[in-house]
């Protein structure tokens, strides 16, 4: 089965376009009017889409290659019906030579050489005739169109065509033309289940076609997960844009890359205040870069912004912590303390009226268990000290891991996420997704292991950069200069 768009001005021209790439046995299968969308200059378009089975477009090749070229441009302007006639004709008088002979049985003697020779005599006056029926129709459409118009005269089939059809009539259906008419109809069946189809259909599904994305945003869907963007995420963003931005300027791959931009700058959520609160609290699992974060941003509060800070640590249980904090902690000149168990806060709080604020280092575990959450909470700061608890978690991590910690650690009511190692990733899509999924602020980004330089807080621009790479981008580009 062969389907094909065809796209011209006007509806006779389509039609025009279909005769001559599938044949007269064409099936339409949709037709609609593009208003101003065809060519540079916008006029109105007619877009249809037609198939035709292997086997008739197979006969009409076979048709065409039988005639000279002078035959072959009369050929295809004459209308679909004689075009009909005379390929069937010409398939008919092919299947009738390559019928067996009579039984044996009917002739007196054989002689070879004689059966070879008028065999092949045989085959070359068939094979004559067809040619001189289909240049007499030809000839025949030819001179009807050049006659007057005041006079139309009733053309008349040649009476070689009449006969050769009278004659082709009689002749008993072969297997091979009874497979014909089976296959036919199973095409129609085909047919019939086509019409039901998107009218988007073509060939191959293009990116996003599951989530019926038109082709035309084929292109931004492709470039959203590529970059990490759940595919359900970047499908609903783009199934927006389709409804927004009117069908004409959807081919413009500028235009709706900006709508998207846009589009993300206005969904992402960033912290407002992210200094805000006395007590901030680091949580995460192993590995997530909780302490470099932490220590990051304490440097980032007393260099930068002259606050007093206390650092302290629940993490009793890897070997070498605590006293790596405490390292951290002589290295800025601010306070260092343990903790152990909630209590140790009740004895702690008279100390915290000297600090702006007091950053926690919380011990990295998975939360797969009772034991482990129990435990976790035990450590918290009590609720009336109000913490910010802030989660924890690896640009590197993978799409369903994140969002597998995101639902464990949801039961400790962290208020916004922090995002380490973004130069260790390159599909910066799963912090969109994870704000997304969540619907959690943004904190603040580690891009490095510089103090406190590879620190920053997130803000809109620069999760777009991100996902779009348009620094990347720009570097390569001046770099290539």
């Amino acid at each position: 089965m062969q389907v094909k768009k065809f796209e011209a001005r006007t509806m006779k021209e389509a039609l025009e376009m279909v005769k001559t790439q599938l044949g007269p046995d064409a099936i339409i299968l949709s037709a609609r009017d593009n208003n101003k969308s065809y060519g540079l200059v916008g006029e109105g378009s007619v877009e249809i889409t037609a198939a035709v089975s292997e086997e008739t477009l197979q006969k009409k090749k076979f048709a065409e290659s039988r005639l000279r070229d002078q035959d072959l441009e009369r050929f295809q302007k004459i209308p679909a019906r004689q075009q009909k006639e005379i390929i069937q004709k010409m398939v008919e008088k092919h299947v009738q030579k390559a019928q067996t002979p009579p039984p044996i049985t009917q002739r007196r003697y054989i002689d070879i050489d004689e059966d070879e020779v008028e065999f092949n005599r045989q085959q070359r006056i068939s094979e004559e005739k067809v040619k001189a029926a289909a240049r007499r129709a030809l000839n025949a459409f030819a001179e009807q169109e050049r006659a007057p118009a005041a006079k139309p005269a009733p053309v008349q089939a040649p009476v070689s065509a009449v006969k050769a059809q009278a004659v082709a009539a009689k002749v008993k259906e072969s297997e091979e033309i009874r497979a014909l008419k089976t296959e036919i109809e199973s095409l129609r069946q085909v047919i019939t289940q086509f019409q039901q189809m998107p009218q988007s259909f073509v060939g191959t599904q293009h990116p996003g076609a599951d989530y019926g994305i038109s082709y035309d945003l084929s292109f931004v869907f492709d470039k959203l997960v590529k970059s990490g963007v759940g595919a359900e995420i970047a499908a609903e963003m783009l199934t927006e844009a389709q409804e927004t931005i009117p069908a004409l300027k959807l081919k413009n791959k500028a235009l709706v890359e900006a709508w998207v931009a846009r589009r993300v700058l206005d969904t992402t959520l960033i912290a407002s205040n992210p200094s805000q609160g006395k007590i901030h609290c680091f949580v995460g699992p192993a590995g997530a870069g909780k302490t470099s974060t932490m220590i990051k941003m304490a440097s980032h509060m007393v260099v930068r912004e002259g606050k007093k800070v206390a650092l302290f640590t629940t993490d009793t249980f890897k070997v070498g912590a605590a006293d790596q904090m405490k390292i951290y902690a002589q290295i800025l000149n601010v306070p260092f303390s343990v903790l152990r168990s909630q209590n140790d806060w009740n004895q702690l709080v008279r100390y915290l009226a000297n600090v702006d604020c007091v950053l926690v280092d919380f011990t990295g575990l998975s939360l797969k268990n009772q034991d482990e959450i129990q435990m976790l909470r035990s450590l918290l700061p009590p609720a009336v000290m109000n913490p910010q608890i802030h989660l924890v978690l690896s640009a590197n991590a993978k799409d369903t891991d994140a969002t597998e910690l995101g639902r464990r650690y949801s039961i400790l009511g962290f208020k916004d996420v922090i995002f380490s190692g973004l130069d260790e990733s390159t599909q910066h899509g799963t912090i969109y997704n994870f704000m997304k999924r969540f619907s959690t602020p943004l904190h603040s980004f580690g891009i490095g292991s510089r103090v406190p330089e590879d620190f920053e807080f997130a803000t809109k621009e620069r999760l777009l950069d991100l996902i779009f790479r348009i620094t990347q981008l720009q570097q390569r580009d001046s770099e290539a200069v």
